[in-house]
């Protein structure tokens, strides 16, 4: 099985399988849940298809995703069989810096590392900074997406992240 990576919906996960078509089928770490190449479960990847088809029988614009995903089926995702045991994945920033993701110098002291394709970085205590290096918050929990932003009277990034990025924060160094 392959390294562990950061999917571009934010998961983290390794290579499990391929499926029928030549796709490539990821495992997140609980070593159940098969995603797409791009970090999506089957099921999410149906509810798009099933919003889309609606969309077109009532001749409506198709909705958008909120991913990068564009996977038009689910092959190989439905698979209940657990993978082989996993050793536990490295925590997120560890993962980010052997990746070689950009770094920058933050505000409290040390790097942080960008988030695969969002203009936000994760320090090694799990707080997620602009390209500035100054320490986003957020306070919409329960919306989808989460919107981060700098507290008032520093610079006015905004960050929008998918909904489990206050997951991913607490997954920080051992």
């Amino acid at each position: 099985m392959g390294k562990w990576q950061l999917t571009p919906s934010l998961r983290v996960a390794k290579f499990s399988h391929v499926n029928k078509r030549g796709d490539e089928v990821l495992v997140e770490s609980d070593g159940k849940t098969k995603l797409c190449r791009h970090g999506e479960t089957g099921s999410t990847i149906r509810t798009w298809l099933l919003a889309e088809a609606r969309a077109r029988a009532e001749g409506r614009p198709l909705p958008t995703r909120k991913s990068v995903c564009d996977c038009t089926q689910t092959l190989g995702l439905q698979s209940t069989i657990d993978t082989r045991p996993l050793v536990s994945p490295p925590s997120v920033y560890d993962l980010l810096s052997s990746a070689d993701a950009e770094a920058i110098p933050v505000e409290s002291g040390g790097k942080a590392f960008r988030l695969g394709v969002f203009a936000a970085y994760l320090d090694a205590k799990g707080n997620v900074h602009c390209k500035h290096g100054k320490r986003l918050r957020t306070r919409t929990h329960a919306l989808r997406p989460c919107v981060w932003t700098a507290q008032s009277g520093q610079c006015k990034c905004r960050v929008v992240l998918p909904r489990r990025m206050p997951h991913l924060c607490m997954v920080v160094r051992k």
